[in-house]
């Protein structure tokens, strides 16, 4: 389920059984894979890729070639900078970057 005003950029790939909240914008290039749920007004930046059965928070900001590891939760108003690899759950109001992601 896609919310309104929500915007998909080309070659966009998203999966079956996704939650995408108002006001989100995923990126071009961006793979949304299953069972992910988007909270509102977040921002999925191109290239970013989210294995299956994530939950991003709202205000979110994940950064171009960001990649989450199924399973992991991410809390509200977090940036994930490009090229992250987040390999565990992130808690709100956080930044995390780098390979493997670790919080600044």
């Amino acid at each position: 389920m896609i919310e309104e005003q929500t915007f998909l950029g080309a070659g966009v790939i998203i999966n079956p059984q996704v939650k995408i909240g108002v006001g989100c914008i995923i990126n071009t290039g961006a793979i949304i894979e299953h069972d992910c749920s988007i909270g509102k007004f977040s921002h999925i930046a191109p290239g970013a890729v989210l294995a299956g059965n994530i939950s991003i928070g709202s205000g979110c900001m994940i950064g171009a070639n960001a990649v989450i590891k199924q399973g992991v939760k991410i809390g509200d108003n977090v940036i994930i900078g490009a090229g992250a690899v987040v390999l565990k759950d992130v808690n709100s109001n956080t930044i995390f970057v780098g390979n493997p992601a670790k919080q600044i």
